[in-house]
């Protein structure tokens, strides 16, 4: 991709501000597309599975992972015999709620409404909170399509969907995995993501996507996009509330790297981009932390991977009213597919990285 940014700064200084203070900017997208390069089907490494009791064990060149049978979700990713997984992948449709989020629920005593509709006027539905949690497999079953390639399908039994959830893993012996994750809620949605944690000492987050600071659904156009870096504990933005941050929008690709420059690639396949976000703590701990001091340091870091989370709203003060495209609706079909991979510098630089991608057969 190319993008046009157009910026207007002070050629001198002024009283109020310095020389080069931008005053405006804008950015385009010009009409061009780097065409993406496919890997031959000969040069990826072959790839082997071990059917076991709960796990499927698949291995594949410099890497290995665990893919359990009761959770349906990928457990371990080991890269260069490193551990990238502190914690499973798995689905997430909750969001840490913003004062926005919770605001209407604290104006409904003035509103005259009983304590039963508190939760039933809010943009998304509560009950959310503990669907991943409660899911459960319905069946799980693998297809090897030959010696490089290996899809591994899941539907889970889960609340607050009118039809089963579907996720499905392919996994290539070069270790790219593209995951792509379904659903027709029934209710409106907070999140549509997954998430999980890997060690604190991958701690840079590099990024190809609107920022340098955290964008939402509906509020992104102050984002201008490009390639940021910075430290997790960094990129995190302490409200006085603790409460969602972090979130970065219409991403194409990002890493998690340690000092080494060895990591986790993520990267959007399926065209609708990504939100991400990483903190140095747990959604729990950002949920439950009354004050920023509250927020303890982890010896992790947890990564959200995201279709989408729905918008802040704001309109009305204190209040999560949303316009209708800012919102994950009930009874609408959502999908999206992203790519996750082990990385080392030696692969080359992540723009590289993010136009090669595998045959899918």
């Amino acid at each position: 991709e190319y993008h046009l940014k157009l910026i207007t700064s002070l050629g001198k200084n002024k009283s109020w501000a310095e020389k080069g203070h931008i005053i405006a900017w804008d950015q385009f997208k010009l009409p061009y597309v780097s065409p993406k390069e496919c890997i031959p089907i000969n040069a990826v490494p072959d790839i082997v599975i071990d059917d076991l009791i709960d796990i499927f064990s698949i291995k594949g060149e410099d890497f290995k992972i665990s893919l359990g049978k009761k959770t349906g979700a990928i457990e371990s990713y080991t890269y260069k015999k490193i551990k990238l997984f502190k914690s499973p992948l798995i689905p997430n449709f909750w969001r840490a709620p913003t004062d926005n989020d919770l605001g209407v629920i604290d104006f409904t005593q003035y509103l005259g409404l009983p304590d039963d509709t508190r939760y039933s006027i809010t943009s998304f539905d509560f009950s959310w909170k503990n669907t991943s949690k409660n899911r459960t497999v319905k069946d799980i079953t693998f297809e090897k399509v030959n010696n490089k390639i290996i899809k591994v399908f899941v539907h889970f039994n889960i609340d607050n969907s009118e039809e089963d959830m579907a996720v499905t893993y392919t996994i290539f012996g070069d270790g790219n995995i593209f995951i792509r994750s379904s659903i027709k809620p029934s209710k409106n949605m907070a999140r549509f993501g997954m998430q999980l944690t890997i060690p604190k000492e991958f701690n840079q987050l590099t990024w190809f996507g609107r920022g340098p600071h955290e964008t939402m659904f509906d509020r992104k156009t102050g984002g201008a996009l490009g390639i940021y870096s910075g430290k997790v504990g960094e990129l995190i933005h302490n409200y006085v509330k603790p409460q969602e941050n972090g979130n970065r929008t219409d991403v194409r690709w990002a890493a998690l790297t340690n000092e080494e420059d060895i990591g986790l690639f993520v990267s959007d396949i399926g065209g609708t981009h990504l939100s991400i976000s990483a903190w140095p703590y747990s959604l729990e701990d950002l949920e439950l932390a009354k004050h920023t001091y509250d927020l303890p340091k982890r010896e992790f870091i947890t990564l959200n991977i995201d279709y989408k989370q729905q918008g802040v709203g704001g309109d009305i003060p204190a209040m999560a009213v949303l316009h209708k495209k800012y919102k994950l609706r009930g009874g609408e079909d959502y999908s999206y597919t992203f790519r996750i991979k082990g990385y080392s510098k030696d692969k080359g630089d992540f723009n590289t990285l993010f136009k090669k991608i595998p045959p899918l057969k």
